[in-house]
């Protein structure tokens, strides 16, 4: 897979490299899978002197084995091979002696398996670095992508004091993702992106020689496609009993957003709905969204999926097995439900979230997030009114609001009357500077002539004026 961006992680691990030169540095990376981990520290390593172990989840004499033979195939040093390091001390010492006074990178990958298997292990590298490692011209990173093991085990645990720098490698931003399809057009590029999330495993089974539809076809929708299993087998990975995390994705894929409207749509009780969702929070695959003024304790919440996806599998896929047994099958599906579906799909949370990450760039704003809340529209009677984005300063304060439409009729000017009319019930944004206009279709003649005499306040972008 041709290597594309990633220009601030290579920087970042740039840096710790160029340090080791003078003092030894122990670096921790970490991600999702399939999020480009082991691929970004595989092109670092190019054209350095380096030894990279990729762990498995097998036994400790299983691992030191399989670790003394890549040392052997690394250093010549057939010894290695011959007798196995019979312990991580001894693993250590070997490394040690590998790196010897040449600028070395070393990477433990899929580390959690390594300590999995041996408690100490931990105990161990945080000694080794203390007194023998922090002399060594090395960059030593460990790599993994178990999140919860390395937010709770490693950097607040054991080796928290140890390291001078950690990376957690992120999805790409949708900019980033259009590096995968060039050839697409401004809006393919969007709906690409909502279906396979910023995972760069899963835009590289795209290319722009098909269409948009042929590469869901082929790579999601056939059983022999790439990716037809793939949203399975990674929650298997995770997981050790995913079948109640499977139905809670599919009720919160299909719109149940609430906690209590997953609960009726599964079957399953309230609070261990509750306790699935925390699970896969942790894992980051869904995320607890509260109204962008709300306090951090306020219980006024909705659940969405993280991953892209994953959101287009439990939407499109799991509950349409029967459909997708066979190619004639799938190919019915996508003519009849996933094309006439997918820009409804797109515009919701995909399309919003790209605008909101626009308008956090444009506004250099601390955040941006939704608002929902109670609106009075008559003198008794109140009902949910809905802000696509909502961005705050520095201090606080609220700067900007937004509207982003995924739809095929132009935005009118009736938007900007609502923005406007909205701002009384959104805490802190009376004086607002600016309200942004995101759309699909363009927009009326009546918004656009009310731009063009208010420039600075009103700003109006179609998806091939944000990748312009």
């Amino acid at each position: 897979m041709e290597f594309l961006n990633r220009a601030d992680d290579l920087a970042t691990l740039r840096d710790s490299w160029e340090a080791a030169s003078s003092q030894g540095q122990f670096f921790v990376v970490w991600g999702r899978r399939r999020v480009g981990k082991t691929e970004l520290l595989g092109h670092f390593a190019e054209g350095k002197r380096a030894f990279y172990f990729e762990a498995t989840d097998a036994t400790e004499l299983t691992q030191l084995r399989n670790l003394s033979e890549e040392l052997a195939a690394a250093s010549g040093n057939e010894l290695y091979r011959e007798a196995p390091f019979p312990s991580w001390a001894a693993a250590l010492e070997g490394i040690t002696q590998y790196v010897g006074d040449q600028r070395t990178l070393v990477v433990l990958d899929e580390f959690q398996f390594l300590a999995a298997r041996c408690r100490e292990l931990a105990t161990l590298l945080s000694t080794w670095l203390r007194k023998t490692g922090r002399r060594l011209p090395v960059l030593f990173v460990i790599a993994g992508s178990e999140i919860g093991f390395f937010r709770d085990e490693v950097l607040t645990g054991q080796l928290y004091g140890r390291r001078t720098g950690q990376l957690p490698v992120r999805p790409f931003s949708f900019a980033d993702s259009t590096l995968f399809v060039p050839g697409y057009s401004a809006d393919d590029k969007v709906r690409t992106y909502a279906v396979c999330g910023g995972m760069p495993y899963y835009l590289a089974t795209f290319t722009d020689h098909r269409s948009l539809a042929e590469n869901i076809l082929r790579n999601i929708l056939y059983r022999g496609g790439l990716l037809h299993e793939e949203a399975e087998l990674l929650l298997r990975q995770e997981l050790p009993d995913p079948l109640n995390h499977f139905s809670v994705l599919e009720a919160v894929a299909r719109g149940a957003t609430r906690t209590s409207q997953v609960a009726d749509r599964t079957g399953l009780g309230v609070s261990q709905v509750s306790q699935t969702l925390r699970a896969l929070e942790r894992l980051e695959l869904v995320e607890q969204r509260r109204p962008a003024t709300a306090s951090p304790t306020s219980t006024k919440t909705s659940w969405a999926i993280l991953d892209g996806f994953l959101n287009f599998h439990f939407r499109f896929v799991e509950p349409y097995r029967s459909r997708l047994r066979t190619r004639e099958g799938a190919e019915r599906h996508l003519t009849a439900t996933v094309l006439p579906q997918l820009d409804h799909f797109v515009s919701k949370p995909a399309w919003e979230l790209i605008c909101r990450q626009h308008m956090l760039n444009a506004e250099q704003a601390r955040s941006v997030g939704a608002w929902w809340g109670q609106v009075r529209v008559a003198q008794r009677r109140t009902e949910e009114r809905e802000i696509d984005g909502v961005a705050f300063d520095l201090d606080g304060r609220v700067v900007a609001l937004a509207s982003c439409k995924w739809t095929s009729s132009p935005l009118g000017i009736g938007e900007e009357t609502f923005l406007t009319r909205m701002q009384e019930h959104i805490p802190g944004a009376e004086t607002v500077a600016r309200h942004y206009f995101y759309s699909r279709a363009g927009f009326d003649e009546a918004l656009r002539r009310l731009s063009a005499a208010q420039p600075e306040r009103i700003k109006l972008l179609t998806p091939a004026d944000m990748l312009g």
